[in-house]
Parts: C-alpha cells; structure tokens; sequence
C-alpha cells in the first residue's frame, strides 16, 4: 500500500528513456489508407489486438485487488496482456490471493503473466514458481530482478548469489514460458548473454526512465520520518540503462529472443519507437496505476490514446504491419549512437547510414 500511495501522489518517474532519440522517417506517400493499418500480434499463443501488455503492478492489499479487477477487465475488453505484481505477499498470507486471482477472473482470453522475485524463489524454485503460476491460471511466469529497489530498501534482500541456477531451475521445471523482467533500471548485453545461456527466451527490459523504484524507495523511507544522509543521493536516483539503449543492447545478443520493451513507455509514439529498434512489444505500468484509480473510463481513453497513435505514426511512415514497422528506417541522436559505438554495437539494418 505505500507503493500505491507513493506511485499515486508523488513525482516516482526518473532518468530519460531516450525515446527521444529515435527518430523515424516520415513518408509523404505511405500509399496506403489509415484503415489498413494492423496493429495485431501474437503473444504466448495468444492473438492481441496490439502489441501491448499492463506491466505487473501491484496486488497484496484489498485496494490493490479492486485495481487489478479494473485494470483485467480493461485489458481483457482490449486485447492487450496484463501482468500482476509480486505475488510474495500472495505466497505467505492465503487470504491475499483474490487480489491476485481476480486477474484472470476477469481476463479471460488474454495472457495473464505471474510474477515473483527471483530472491523469493529460496532454495524452493519450483514449488514457488508452480504456486504462483496456478494461483492465476498464468500464461507465463515473470522473474523479477530489482536489485536497485533491493539495496536501498530498509527491509531489501541484498543477498543475489545463485539467481541463474534459480531461473534456470523454473525454466526446466515449469509448463509455461518464463519471462525474466527489470523493474526500471534496464538490462545490459552482458545481462541478456547469461539469462540466454540459462534458457531465457523472453525479456522484459524495463529500463530507466519511467518508475524508479530507488525512488520510491527513498521516498518511502523519508515518509517514515528516516534522515537519510547519503552523499551521491540525487545522482544515484537516475541510475540505470534507458530504455531505448536496453532494448538495442537486448537485440543484439539474439534476433530470436522476444523483447518487452517498459519504462517510460508513455505513448503510442515511444511504443512505435521501441518496436522500431528491435522490440516486439511494450509495456507500461504506472500510466495504467493513475488512469484506473481515477476511473475505468480513463484507462480505456488512455489505452485507446496508445492505440490510436501507434496507428497513426505507422501510417505517417509507410508501415501496414508490426513487420514492416520493424524495417523502418530510424535515425538515433547522439547519446544512442555514442553509446553503440563505445559498447561495440553494430547498427541495425534499418538504421540510415552514410554512404
């Protein structure tokens, strides 16, 4: 409940997502009518009627469970995926379930994803993981990393020792896919190549720009009336990969792995931008949060909001399909190409060079 009080009536965002620096190309003859214009996908054998999904949010407290039956049941009417919280508090209390549960109850038809920490998988991954999974009927599983959120939280696990031999464990032992996700500071080439090699094939990068959990962790900590007297403060709350950056580094250690791209995803622009550079769908959580603790209605205006522009800049680009959105040329800013060049990432195809 402090999260959701936090994350409601304080500034949690930080860092720059650096969506900013993708440019795409506008075509002046797109040879094509609006009408046209395909946004479907296809997600853990699952049609969507856009490439978006609700990140996990919350869950664990009564008022948490009547915003994940709202936020489901807006899903469900979309077509999108939807993700729960952490479902620790779930796995310790019985009568905490329904928060959870009531995710499926109301989307039926679209994919439910799970979710646990990888710290609160102990020395029990599988039980832990099949019990989250059959609490919602889920779709898959997500792992969550939050090292950052961790360390600075007064009651954080800091001990991470022996992560990929947990995940690796689920992967082997679970009926249904495992998505290992970030929860707001991004992943890194050298992150990808081990979650790969421990049998990973979906990734959520959730990278800096959007919640910051260090954030939300300092701000809950001052709310509690602690001094926090930590030098280099304000600098650290902007650590983290930007999302634009995770995404690319994501994609350059496979053309199969299936990426999510969340964190400061805040418009049908950034989520053409994100599967512009190698992501195959995005995602975004406390946009969701604030609509929907305001009213249903507001989740579906900004959802339709999402959609609406998706469309129109695939349209202002010449591009009917998520395929061909894919191929689209894209410039990056400095920032994005500074990085590649220092961390010896090659140019995608679609990205316009110099002859």
């Amino acid at each position: 409940m402090d999260h959701i009080i936090i994350a409601l009536s304080e500034n949690v965002e930080a860092g720059d997502s650096l969506f900013r620096e993708v440019n795409l190309i506008h075509s002046s003859l797109p040879e094509m009518s609006l009408s046209e214009i395909d946004v479907s996908t296809e997600f853990l054998r699952k049609k969507l009627k856009a490439p978006l999904m609700i990140t996990g949010i919350t869950g664990g407290h009564p008022v948490a469970g009547e915003l994940n039956r709202s936020m489901a049941k807006v899903a469900e009417e979309f077509g999108i995926a939807i993700g729960v919280g952490s479902q620790r508090a779930a796995l310790e209390r019985s009568d905490l379930v329904w928060t959870y549960k009531v995710v499926r109850e109301e989307a039926k038809s679209v994919p439910v994803i799970a979710n646990i920490g990888a710290q609160q998988l102990s020395e029990r991954p599988k039980e832990i993981a099949e019990r989250a999974v059959e609490m919602l009927e889920a779709d898959a599983l997500a792992i969550h990393l939050n090292p950052a959120q961790e360390v600075f939280q007064k009651e954080g696990d800091t001990d991470l020792r022996g992560l990929i031999r947990k995940i690796s464990t689920v992967i082997e032992s679970l009926d249904v896919p495992v998505i290992v996700k970030e929860t707001g500071s991004g992943m890194s080439i050298e992150t990808v190549k081990a979650l790969w090699n421990a049998g990973v094939r979906i990734v959520d990068v959730s990278g800096a720009g959007g919640t910051n959990w260090l954030k939300v962790e300092v701000l809950r900590r001052k709310k509690k009336g602690e001094s926090l007297n930590i030098p280099g403060l304000e600098d650290m709350v902007s650590w983290g990969i930007p999302t634009a950056i995770s995404i690319i580094e994501a994609r350059s250690v496979s053309d199969e792995i299936f990426i999510i791209a969340s964190g400061g995803v805040r418009s049908g622009l950034d989520v053409a931008r994100a599967i512009a550079i190698g992501a195959n769908m995005a995602g975004f959580a406390l946009p969701a949060l604030r609509a929907v603790s305001a009213s249903e209605e507001s989740l579906r205006k900004l959802i339709t909001g999402y959609i609406d522009l998706l469309r129109k800049v695939m349209f202002l680009i010449g591009a009917r399909t998520l395929e061909d959105l894919k191929k689209a040329p894209v410039v990056f800013g400095p920032t994005i190409s500074s990085w590649m060049f220092q961390r010896g990432i090659p140019l995608p195809r679609n990205v316009e060079k110099k002859s």
